[in-house]
């Protein structure tokens, strides 16, 4: 699917093309810019080159704090089609006048047109995300972001390399100057064929005093607790990301000793792998906005941050001279600091994928343009706070590997916050992951989970794994009763807390978790929450179905639901089953087959669970 949308697909790929050279331009010229400041150690207004590189960054992200807002409301208000035409011309001019600064070798015009630059930026980023999903199918949506995100980042690299060359070239000014205005004209051109889109809501007043629709955006974002928390995890992502490229240059050349070559070296693989994770975020989300791989990725970015931190602080060069690529690559931990960065990145693009693709989901479609605009605002002020993070630990003598240190520790913190945030997604994601590896799992019906409202999931019961089965076949959270032995005797209890596992016993047992639990399903069901539940009450010890138990009548009672059947076939005689030897025992390394068939939706003033007990005999053929 990803290919044909940016070669055949009409409603997209114009979009792709035009913000594909937009992201190679601004990139063209911020790369060749930085390389210039810090490998001629440019200084300016009393700032060294290191500085002056983290104040370019925050130079260029400052007018999305300014301006978002109110390039918000006119993306709501107007044909974002329209608009994106009109931000392409403003990029031309723009253009000229940076190729003026080039040509004239004057650093006070390249820092004003670098802020016209992310002036221009800001206004297209509420449009470009905004519209996507005006082009796109809901099924369509994760796709549609990752290769906007791959293609950015391609773009990224393609203008790192080029910016890279631009510099080195005898004729570097001239060369830059004319390649940026000649790949803004392109941009425009293909703006031409993006389709017409209406506005989503022509009520809109836009609010052109700046400061006040930036608060009142900035509101927006924060009255949904799930758009607040991923706005703070994609702003966090640029935190980390504006911190790593203000370092890296300088990484290179004071710390690696080496030539521009390996900067642009380094820029280049952090750029392929954040296509790369864009990909793999779009692989494993299975065509839906999947947050459970965000504290995972989260957690990879901080480990091998660490690593790159370790092999930064012990690289030892004995040339006197800048290296080019094979002498650097000649020094010990040379390699390894590459692939650190990579896999970095790799990690980068599962984490920022996921949470843009859930925003666009979630967020209501006439103020979208506005919670974007009111994140692209939060992004400003974390890659502005980067940007003076890193000018404060220079300024206050911490050397660039402990900076990445500092970065890597936070960011574990972070980790935990997001986790503790998306527990149940997480695990979800994770058993999915573990039930593809262990078993080779077909799925048919998934559709049939509703996308919204109060779900009970009933399922027969084979195995100890059962649970883990339907919550990673669900695309939904899966909150399953269990049995208060298990819950509580296992030596689990802190995980299955974090999945929302509902404790349960008899009345005979305990029937002080019997109330609780149906206090807690009935909260969840009215919370329209996903709860699963075995009807039969207890694994089968011979491979049959049981008996269904009256509970799910009451739970089908609690509050308006929808009772969906899932059948579980092909667990019978693996290792977590009775069969045989008997509950782990008789491991075997070959993948057994299981198929999970999700039936279609029962409404819950039709539901009768002796009926639901012959719809499962009737599908295992018993």
């Amino acid at each position: 699917m990803s290919y044909k949308l940016i070669t055949s697909d009409k409603r997209f790929f114009p979009l792709f093309w035009t913000m594909f050279l937009g992201a190679l331009n601004d990139n063209f010229f911020k790369n060749a810019l930085v390389i210039i400041i810090a490998y001629k150690s440019v200084s300016l207004m009393g700032l060294n080159s290191h500085a002056l590189v983290a104040m370019a960054g925050g130079i260029f992200i400052l007018p999305f704090f300014l301006f978002s807002a109110t390039a918000g409301q006119l993306s709501d208000k107007l044909s974002k089609s329209t608009l994106v035409k009109y931000t392409k011309v403003t990029e031309f001019i723009i253009m000229l006048v940076a190729g003026l600064g080039f040509l004239t070798d004057n650093f006070y015009i390249l820092m004003v047109t670098l802020f016209l630059m992310g002036t221009q930026s800001s206004f297209f980023g509420p449009l470009k995300y905004g519209i996507i999903p005006q082009l796109l199918d809901r099924d369509e949506l994760v796709a549609g972001n990752a290769v906007v995100g791959g293609g950015t980042f391609l773009a990224i690299l393609l203008g790192t390399i080029v910016g890279g060359v631009a510099v080195s070239s005898n004729s570097s000014s001239i060369v830059i100057a004319v390649g940026i205005v000649i790949v803004s004209i392109l941009g425009f051109i293909s703006s031409l064929f993006i389709k017409k889109v209406e506005p989503v809501d022509p009520s809109v007043k836009p609010d052109f005093t700046f400061f006040k629709p930036t608060l009142d955006i900035i509101k927006i974002t924060m009255r949904d607790k799930k758009i607040f928390h991923t706005c703070m995890g994609i702003s966090w992502f640029w935190f980390l990301g504006a911190a790593i490229l203000s370092i890296l240059p300088n990484l290179c050349k004071d710390v690696f000793n080496s030539s521009e070559s390996v900067g642009t070296l380094f820029l280049a693989s952090f750029t392929i792998g954040m296509g790369i994770g864009s990909f793999v975020a779009e692989k494993l989300s299975q065509r839906r906005p999947e947050m459970g791989m965000v504290p995972i990725a989260a957690l990879g970015m901080s480990i091998f941050l660490l690593d790159l931190a370790y092999t930064s602080m012990n690289f030892s060069s004995t040339s006197s001279e800048l290296m080019g690529l094979s002498e650097f690559f000649a020094s010990e931990n040379s390699l390894r600091s590459l692939i650190d960065l990579f896999i970095v990145s790799i990690f980068g693009g599962m984490f920022i994928i996921p949470q843009f693709t859930f925003l666009q989901d979630y967020a209501p479609r006439n103020i979208l343009s506005r919670i974007i605009a009111g994140n692209n605002i939060w992004n400003a002020i974390f890659m502005v706070s980067a940007a003076v993070a890193i000018m404060v630990l220079s300024g206050a003598g911490v050397s660039l590997p402990w900076m990445i240190a500092i970065l890597a520790t936070i960011n574990i913190g972070y980790f935990f916050y997001i986790y503790f945030q998306n527990s149940a997604v997480t695990l979800r994601f994770i058993f999915w992951g573990l039930s593809k590896i262990f078993y080779n799992v077909e799925i048919e019906g998934r559709e049939n989970i509703p996308d919204k409202g109060a779900v009970v999931i009933a399922s027969n019961h084979v195995s100890f794994v059962d649970w883990i089965m339907v919550m990673a076949a669900s695309p939904r959270p899966v909150r399953f009763v269990i049995d208060h032995i298990y819950y509580y005797k296992t030596g689990f209890t802190f995980w299955l807390k974090q999945a929302h596992l509902i404790p349960i016993a008899t009345k005979k047992d305990n029937p002080e978790i019997l109330g609780k639990a149906f206090d807690n399903i009935s909260e969840a069901l009215s919370k329209e929450e996903v709860i699963g539940i075995f009807p039969e009450g207890w694994i089968t010890r011979d491979g049959r179905l049981r008996k269904f138990q009256p509970g799910i009548k009451k739970i089908v009672s609690m509050q308006p639901t929808v009772v969906v059947p899932m059948v579980i076939d092909g667990l019978w005689g693996s290792f977590f089953s009775f069969e045989g030897k008997g509950v782990m025992k008789g491991f075997k390394v070959k993948r057994r087959k299981v198929k999970l068939k999700i039936l279609p939706p029962v409404c819950s003033t039709e539901f009768d669970f002796k009926e639901l007990e012959q719809i499962f005999r009737k599908e295992l053929k018993q």
